[in-house]
This record gives C-alpha cells, sequence and structure tokens, in this order.
C-alpha cells in the first residue's frame, strides 16, 4: 500500500470517527436538553399562574425572564440533537437563499463585501424554511465575525450529485443529487484542532462571555436532521468555506434526473496534480486513478513545477491548489505558460474565485472548481477541460 493509500484509508477512519462522535454527543446532549426543557417548562407554568394572582413584583419578572433564557437555551440544544420539529415544505433554496441574504446585506458592515452566485437552475430541497433561515444566519454571522477589519462574504448555492466516491470527505452519505449552499469568508481562518472541534456544543472561539458556543452546532444538528451534511474548510490567514448539502427533490416542474450513482467521466491523459494538503491529494489522486488517468503528484508549487519541467512532453492538464507554500498555484500557472501556452489548467481552493480571471486573463485553457469538491464536480470539470473543442 503506498504513502498516499494509507492517508486517504486515515483521512475515512478520521471521518468515520468524527461522525460517530457527534452523534454519541448529540445523544448526550438531546437527553439532557429535554429534562431541562420539562423543567423550565414547569417554572414558566407556575411564574405565570402566580403573576395572575399577584400584585406587580420584580423578582417574579426577573425569574420569569431567567427561565425563558434558559427555555431558548434548551431549545438550541435540541435543535443540535436533531429533536425539533420540522415543518417541511418543497423549498428553492437558490430564491430562499437570495431573498435571506438581501436582508441580512444591511445588517453587515459597510466594508464587508457581499457576493452571490447560483446555479441557472435552481435546486429544490424538503426543508423547513425558518430552520434553513437559521443556519444561513449562522454561517453568516460567523463570517462576518471573522472579519473583524472587513472581507469579502461569498455565498453560493450549487446543484451536486454524491456516491460512494465522496465518502472518503463526506462520511456516511446517502448517494444521490443535492443542493449545496457554501458560505466563505476572508477572515483568520482555523486550525486543525479548532475544525475538529467547532460542532461540538459551547465550543467556541471567542472571549468569555461573548456568544453562547452553540451556532456551528445547531447548524450541524438542523442540517443533519434535514438528513444533509455539513463540510468546513479552512486555512490560517485566509479563510474558512461552510458547505451545508441537503437532498434535492424533483416536482413536475423540474427535470427529472435519475439520482443513483452515475458512471463519473475518466480518461487516459496524465495530469499533474499539485496540492500541499495530503488529504486532498491523497483522495483526488485515487479518485483520477480510479477512472483512468496517469497522475503525478506534488506537495507544493516548487515540485510541481520541477515535475512539470521533467514531463511537459507527457501533460495535458495540471490540477493545482491556489494557496501553497513556496509557490502558489498562481505563480505555478504563470511559469508554465512562458513555455506551454496551450496546456489546461484547473484551479482548486475552498475559497470561491469569482475574481481569478483577473490573474488569468481570458485564458480558455483555464477553469476552477471549489473545495471541497465532488466527485462528479471535480471529474466533470477535469473532462470538460480535456475535451477537444468542437470543430
Amino acid at each position: 500500500m503506498s504513502a498516499e493509500d494509507v492517508t486517504g484509508e486515515r483521512a475515512r477512519e478520521r471521518a468515520l470517527l468524527q461522525a460517530e462522535k457527534m452523534e454519541t454527543i448529540g445523544r448526550l446532549t438531546g437527553a439532557i436538553a429535554q429534562q431541562f426543557n420539562e423543567l423550565l417548562g414547569a417554572i414558566l407554568t407556575r411564574a405565570a399562574a402566580l403573576t395572575q394572582s399577584s400584585p406587580p413584583n420584580r423578582d417574579l419578572d426577573e425569574l420569569k425572564e431567567t427561565a425563558r433564557r434558559g427555555a431558548e437555551l434548551a431549545h438550541k440544544l435540541l435543535g443540535f440533537s436533531r429533536h425539533k420539529t420540522l415543518d417541511l415544505q418543497p423549498l428553492s433554496l437558490t430564491e430562499y437563499v437570495r431573498e435571506i441574504l438581501d436582508r441580512l446585506r444591511r445588517e453587515l458592515p459597510a466594508n464587508v463585501e457581499v457576493q452571490f452566485e447560483a446555479d441557472e437552475v435552481g435546486g429544490v430541497v424538503e426543508a423547513d424554511p425558518a430552520e434553513v433561515r437559521q443556519i444561513l444566519m449562522n454561517l453568516v454571522t460567523n463570517a462576518r465575525d471573522a472579519m473583524p477589519k472587513g472581507g469579502t462574504l461569498h455565498v453560493e448555492v450549487r446543484r451536486a450529485r454524491l456516491g460512494a466516491a465522496d465518502r472518503p470527505l463526506h462520511a456516511w452519505i446517502e448517494p444521490g443529487a443535492y443542493v449545496s449552499v457554501a458560505v466563505s469568508d476572508t477572515g483568520s481562518g482555523m486550525s486543525a484542532a479548532t475544525l475538529a472541534s467547532v460542532f461540538e456544543p459551547f465550543f467556541t472561539t471567542k472571549p468569555l462571555g461573548v456568544g453562547t458556543g452553540l451556532g456551528m452546532a445547531m447548524v450541524y444538528g438542523l442540517v443533519k436532521q434535514h438528513k444533509g451534511f455539513v463540510h468546513l474548510y479552512s486555512e490560517i490567514g485566509q479563510g474558512t468555506t461552510a458547505k451545508v448539502y441537503l437532498p434535492a427533490v424533483y416536482h413536475r416542474a423540474l427535470p427529472l434526473e435519475a439520482v443513483d450513482d452515475e458512471i463519473l467521466p475518466g480518461g487516459t491523459e496524465t495530469i499533474l496534480l499539485v496540492e500541499d494538503d495530503p488529504t486532498m491529494r491523497s483522495v483526488a489522486q485515487e479518485l483520477l486513478e480510479k477512472v483512468g488517468y496517469r497522475v503525478l503528484a506534488a506537495v507544493d508549487g516548487e515540485q510541481g513545477l520541477a515535475i512539470y519541467r521533467a514531463h511537459r512532453a507527457e501533460l495535458r492538464l495540471v490540477l493545482t491548489d491556489v494557496i501553497m507554500p513556496k509557490l502558489s498555484g498562481f505563480q505555478l500557472y504563470e511559469a508554465i505558460r512562458r513555455d506551454s501556452p496551450a496546456l489546461k489548467v484547473l484551479f482548486t481552493s475552498g475559497f470561491p474565485a469569482p475574481n481569478y480571471r483577473k490573474t488569468v486573463g481570458l485564458d480558455a485553457a483555464v477553469a476552477f472548481v471549489t473545495k471541497p469538491w465532488t466527485a462528479s464536480e471535480l471529474l466533470g470539470r477535469v473532462r470538460t477541460l480535456l475535451q477537444p473543442a468542437p470543430a
């Protein structure tokens, strides 16, 4: 077994262990929250009865307010543990997210630029509109708080298809059609240790007394209750992307699409893969090789340039991360373009790059795919780039 195979296997094991840990925390939290909810409900009922039969009493009013805040906290914990009752209905996620974002823009600081992108054909999910709004508000609030000096908030809604090939990055997924909502910021980013705990109840990176530490726990629980999942990608000093996937549903107004595992597009070309994250590099290499490609892998831009110079005659495409040590993806691209003006280049990053054309110009041999990508997204983009243009 190669080093890349071992890394991929470890990534799968970590994903499953994390999912199991969150299930255990959810069961424990739910049981405690239900007990507290019942106790606080009894306190509020008795306090209301006393209010009716007693003259105005400041202490009693404070008691009711404290119990009410406690009940709200229990309600949030129930959201994490997936014990909330949902009002499920067909929801056009693209239009709904656009509407919510238009309202939230007015509450964001002037130094935060808001960007929105979506597929031309929107996706429909079965969801509770109020809880979807809560999910988006929590993600946008976190993104805003990560950029105290301003930055870019990017929201993206896309249709996606996931299958067994995506399980190394997305544990316990159900294969099928999904609609994804990605919220990205250009803030300070999170360490691997923070990412491992960010969905746990009461975990927070904010100062003591600021916030409850339940925002991302609620997001996790509500998304799971909708039979979806959420994936975080972050780099220190660059920012964070939170990507929520909800199962898509189809109605007569929409074209019916098969949701079984599709045949993933492949080929026999040689591809240079340049990625500094060992898990992403392992998963991408395994995926590309499974569908027939020959892959030469590099751990950073400098090694990628060396491999390119040694194998340029064989290469048909370069798949490269953007933010890397020693040499960035854009710097690698510029070096390649000096002697290979037609070589196909596919950039990949955890942060959407609507302005990446400012760097690459009108180069038709270039494309971009956002992490965390799905197998069909990555392989589809690779095949489209490699496909010869029609005569």
